[in-house]
This record gives structure tokens, C-alpha cells and sequence, in this order.
């Protein structure tokens, strides 16, 4: 009975975790699934992009980097700029609030 009242406190509390991450519109290419990616409202990720980050990252390790990215198949430098990814407590988040932080591309 202990056992399983704690299960449900941990789950509501990673609930509510994710809950305020989402409202502040913060996602991580390290722990969110395709589906989250795709349901990013300000850059639109399409479902084969999407589903390639989470692809790359299962076979390669998380991203230590936001230039990191790149090294997904069927990522441009021009989407990369677009999607403005950047370093946020040590994971690789989409911030909508965040200052651009990578140099643009020169063509």
C-alpha cells in the first residue's frame, strides 16, 4: 500500500514537472518524444525531422551541444537558426524566450 501511494506521488510530481515545463514552453531534444517535437507551436518540426532527433539522440547519446543537432540526418543550418536550440542546466532545450545563440548561416 506504501509502496504504491509513493508510486502515485512520484508520477504526479513528474506530471507537474512536465506541466510547468510545457506552459513555459521549454521542451528538451534530450527527453521529448516526436510527438512533443511536432507539437511545438513556434517552429514547426515536421514528423520526419522530429522523429530523427529522437532516432539520432536513442543511438547516439543525448546532446551535449546545441550545435550538436546538426549531426541529425535532414537538419539544415537554416532550420537549426530557426529552431534556436540552447544550453539550459546542462540539457538542450527549445526556450521561445531565449535570445538567438547561434551565429547565422553566411549564405
Amino acid at each position: 500500500m506504501k509502496k504504491s501511494v509513493l508510486t502515485i506521488c512520484i508520477a504526479v510530481m513528474l506530471t507537474m514537472c512536465a506541466a510547468a515545463a510545457w506552459a513555459g514552453g521549454i521542451v528538451s531534444f534530450n527527453k521529448a518524444t516526436a510527438e512533443e517535437l511536432v507539437a511545438i507551436e513556434d517552429v514547426k518540426i515536421s514528423a520526419e525531422l522530429a522523429k530523427a532527433i529522437v532516432e539520432y539522440r536513442n543511438a547516439n547519446g543525448s546532446f551535449k551541444e546545441p550545435t550538436d543537432l546538426l549531426k541529425v540526418p535532414g537538419m539544415t543550418q537554416d532550420f537549426i537558426e530557426e529552431l534556436n536550440p540552447v544550453e539550459k542546466d546542462g540539457d538542450i532545450v527549445f526556450d521561445p524566450d531565449a535570445e538567438p545563440a547561434l551565429a547565422p548561416s553566411k549564405c
